[in-house]
């Protein structure tokens, strides 16, 4: 067991160091790296000195040699997989040359050692250079190591030419599986075929160098996929694309082809250059990896770069906008087909319309891509002119016909031939295009319809310019119907002889003006009943107008001779009199509306009280004029005193009540401290003999423990619907480890893996200590029912924050929610299952909390199969 922990660990260490180090390239270099490997190397080959630990009793191997070497190709893989061939091949040789420096150092200091310790002694002591490491065994191993680098790189880079990008993780593993049997094969073959260890040894070593390839493949797949996420790129596997023994390849090929290229480019490069700069067109041209080789500065203009800083840079990720359109998918199905594409269509980020032609070449594509702004701008504009033209008539809801000067009906909308349909006119003959408007006014005027005189008369008065503008008001009954309109007549242009008559309905005017007076008189009724008058003041002519229902409030005479304000201020009481006067005044002076009560005299009663509103208007020629209402509320007023005074007695009562909770919970929990105490003395106090039975005790601390919980929930409570709510910024992490910090030894046999995901790009505002409750309560819940007939338990938490809402979800896969209970869950004291050692006033607790901060909460349960709480609480940033 000491043997596969210690393993493990050196295994989360290693791998942890290499990528660490490796993530860290770009700030320290990969000169640290190399030197990690390197010592490593020296360690790998000291570690065969050890006693080897023996699988299955029979197998021996060297588990934390197989981890070093393991780590080895796992970090040159890495290399090779992430920053290419000339990184890899150095990386190879510099494990080789710290292997050999650190050897020398740790000789040196062997060699100072002996020295030192024969000045000191009287007798030779035996020295031996390099007393520890057998040199048939070092150089063996270093050139084989060296020989395993080559074919790991070429095994990864067949497999991934063959195979395709989703079965990357066998990739992984068969590279470096391979090389891993190999080498055990070859090492042990070498060494000690025909030996009595030879058969255990190799059979140990495929065993565990086996299960090393699937542990560090499966390290490198999680790293390249959710770490670099180097799947997400475009140009992951065309960056794979390399010769299968590239690592063997002289630089040399590579920089005489450079020279060679950059001799022809010269050659070529001022007649190309002027010939495209000369094109109104953009121009650009890729490599097969996505890189730009060529942008003409017409390219530059249209993207808003200059065309140097686009050289060698990949195109999507210069432009990751444009992967999620047509033009991408575009580009690829032409470097795939070897086929040209066109595409026409709008890039949001710039504002413009693109024509792009896009054509393959021998290693990579040409685009050639034309601004047609102007031009979609053009062809909208046209449809939209020609969409307005036919439709304009027929969007309106007046019925509008165009005639000529004969009358002859030249055109109408929709609602003039569905006005005439609906009427009974299915034949258009004597009322849409072609009839005679005139002539059907001439004919109904032949029948006495005085109306149709009246409307012949305007359309000549139109016609012969006698008037701009010709208008009327009509009844239409239909049937039981009751419809009016009004015609408008109009000269079609400025020098036409052609008009335009429209009929408009007006009948829900009609129909409002009729309500509109039988809503007067239920008004007048209505202030009559609720004591309500109104009044208006004009500050500058003194001249004053009340209604009738006010003359009846203040108990005067509508006939009395005595100055009506006089009367008024009469019937006020004295104190307020002072008070109104000055309040009427400010509203003059700043043009505010006001609002005061006040007490008059009465014969009824010995007092009223009226609430009078005030505000301030501005008649036709701009002076000030108040209005307002007068309202006897006395009755009102008693009852808002009473209130007033019940509500002032019941916030008492709750001061008093809240109090109480506190005293009575912090009175209650002491003596259950103590006690709790009291009983871990007893505990420890007892015989440890097992003669004592503590069941009992147990029993005594669970119940003192449900108390507890229980006088917290009432805090809880009484927190929530007692206090005001605070807003800080909630740190969802923060709350959720604390709460899992507090549950994680409620159980110790209930260990649970939590998953923890929190989407969040802004602040979320609330009250911390009411999402506290929230939090712990249904986490708890996870913790106490979980299925103890399960292994794998796990509790998932999604949280999703944005500017406006958190969404919280909270799954487990415990003993569920029978769906008869589902509904009651939230219900005070409500226990669902027999399990249940809880108050019942948890979840009622979490749902009063959440309603308290204007969210809500969905639960989805299945019995033995887990439970799922889904809270959406609204963020209060804005």
């Amino acid at each position: 067991m000491y043997v596969f922990l210690s393993t493990l660990i050196l295994l989360i260490i290693v791998s942890t160091c290499i990528l660490l180090l490796f993530n860290l390239r770009n700030r320290l270099g990969l000169a640290p790296l190399y030197i990690l490997l390197g010592g490593i190397q020296y360690f790998q080959i000291n570690l065969e000195y050890i006693e080897p630990y023996k699988i299955l009793g029979k197998f021996p191997v060297f588990p934390q040699s197989i981890v070093l070497f393991s780590a080895m190709l796992f970090a040159v893989l890495l290399l090779y997989i992430k920053e290419g061939v000339v990184s890899a091949r150095t990386l190879i040789i510099a494990i080789l040359i710290s292997s050999l420096f650190i050897i020398g150092l740790f000789e040196i200091s062997a060699l100072q050692d002996y020295f030192i310790r024969n000045a000191n002694r009287t007798e030779d002591i035996n020295f031996t250079l390099f007393p520890n490491l057998n040199f048939k065994i070092f150089f063996i191993g270093t050139f084989l190591l060296f020989f395993d680098f080559i074919l790991l790189t070429s095994i990864y880079q067949f497999l991934i030419s063959k195979f395709h990008k989703e079965h990357y993780f066998l990739i992984l593993f068969l590279s470096l599986w391979l090389v891993l049997i190999f080498d055990a094969f070859t090492f042990y073959t070498v060494l000690f075929v025909g030996t009595s260890k030879y058969t255990a040894s190799l059979i140990g070593n495929f065993i565990a160098k086996t299960l090393s390839a699937i542990i560090f493949s499966l390290i490198l797949y999680i790293y390249l996929k959710y770490v670099d996420k180097v799947f997400e790129t475009a140009s992951f596997i065309a960056n794979q694309n390399r010769e299968v023994l590239s690592i063997l390849n002289y630089k040399k090929k590579y920089l005489d082809l450079k020279v060679e290229k950059k001799i022809s480019e010269k050659k070529i490069s001022a007649q190309y250059e002027k010939t495209l700069t000369s094109i109104s067109d953009g121009i650009t041209t890729l490599d097969s990896n996505w890189c730009y080789t060529y942008v003409n500065q017409q390219a530059g203009k249209f993207v808003g770069r200059t065309p140097e800083s686009l050289m060698g840079k990949h195109i999507w990720t210069e432009f990751p906008d444009v992967v999620s359109l047509p033009f991408y998918n575009a580009c690829l199905n032409a470097f795939k087909s070897q086929k040209a594409h066109i595409s026409v269509e709008y890039f949001s980020s710039y504002g413009k319309w693109f024509e792009n032609r896009i054509y393959p070449t021998s290693d990579g594509l040409t685009i050639y891509f034309t601004d047609i702004t102007e031009k979609k701008e053009i062809e909208k504009a046209l449809v939209e002119s020609e969409a307005f033209n036919k439709g304009i008539l027929s969007s309106l809801t007046a019925h509008i016909a165009v005639i000529d000067k004969t009358g002859e009906v030249l055109a109408v909308n929709k609602a003039w031939n569905d006005y005439s349909v609906n009427n009974g006119g299915y034949n258009f003959e004597n009322t849409s295009v072609g009839s005679n408007y005139i002539e059907v006014c001439k004919h109904a005027i032949s029948e006495g319809d005085v109306l149709s005189q009246n409307i012949l008369d305007g359309l000549k008065s139109v016609l012969n310019q006698e008037t701009r503008h010709f208008e009327i008001e009509y009844p239409c009954h239909y049937k039981d119907e009751k419809r009016w309109f009004t015609m408008h007549v109009e000269p079609f242009g400025t020098e036409s002889d052609k008009l335009v008559i429209s009929h408009n309905s007006i009948t829900q005017l009609k129909i409002a003006e009729e309500k509109l007076e039988r809503t007067n008189l239920k008004l007048k009724e209505a202030q009559r009943m609720a004591k309500l008058g109104n009044w208006e003041y004009n500050p500058v002519t003194k001249e004053i107008f009340i209604s009738d229902e006010i003359y009846q409030i203040f108990e005067l005479d509508k006939n009395s001779s005595q100055d009506l304000y006089e009367s008024y201020k009469s019937k006020c009481i004295l104190e307020d009199e002072d008070a109104i006067n000055e309040l009427v005044s400010n509203a003059i002076k700043n043009e505010t509306g006001y609002t005061i009560g006040y007490y008059i005299k009465s014969s009824e009663v010995s007092q009223k009280y009226i609430q009078e509103v005030g505000e301030v208007v501005k008649d036709e020629n701009s002076n000030v004029i108040l209005k307002g209402t007068i309202q006897d509320i006395t009755k009102d007023k008693f009852i808002s005193d009473e209130l007033t005074q019940s509500n002032e007695e019941l916030l008492k009562i709750n001061t008093e009540l809240d109090r109480f909770v506190y005293s009575a919970s912090h009175d209650l929990r002491s003596p259950l401290t103590s006690l709790q105490g009291l009983i871990q003395v007893l505990e420890m106090q007892i015989d440890t003999s097992g003669k004592v039975d503590k069941e009992p005790i147990k029993l005594m601390t669970q119940t003192i423990d449900k108390m507890d919980k229980f006088i917290a929930d009432i805090l809880d409570y009484s927190l929530n619907t007692r206090t005001e709510l605070t807003y800080e910024k909630i740190n969802f992490e923060a709350l959720i480890k604390s709460s899992w910090e507090d549950l994680k030894y409620m159980d110790l046999n209930y260990k649970p893996k939590l998953s923890l995901v929190i989407k969040q790009n802004v602040d979320f505002l609330s009250d911390p200590k009411r999402i506290s409750i929230i939090l712990n309560n249904l986490i708890s819940n996870a913790f106490k029912y979980h299925d103890k007939n399960k292994t794998n338990h796990f509790i998932n938490i999604l949280i999703d924050v944005d500017d406006k809402k958190v969404i919280i979800d909270i799954e487990d896969n415990g003993i569920g929610i029978e769906q008869e209970y589902i509904d009651k869950i939230f219900d005070m004291f409500h226990r669902a299952t027999t399990l249940s050692t809880g108050s019942g006033m948890g979840l009622y607790i979490v749902k009063e909390t959440i309603e308290k901060l204007k969210g809500s909460i969905h639960v989805t349960s299945e019995l033995e199969k887990g439970t799922k709480f889904s809270i959406k609480l609204p963020n209060s940033l804005l």
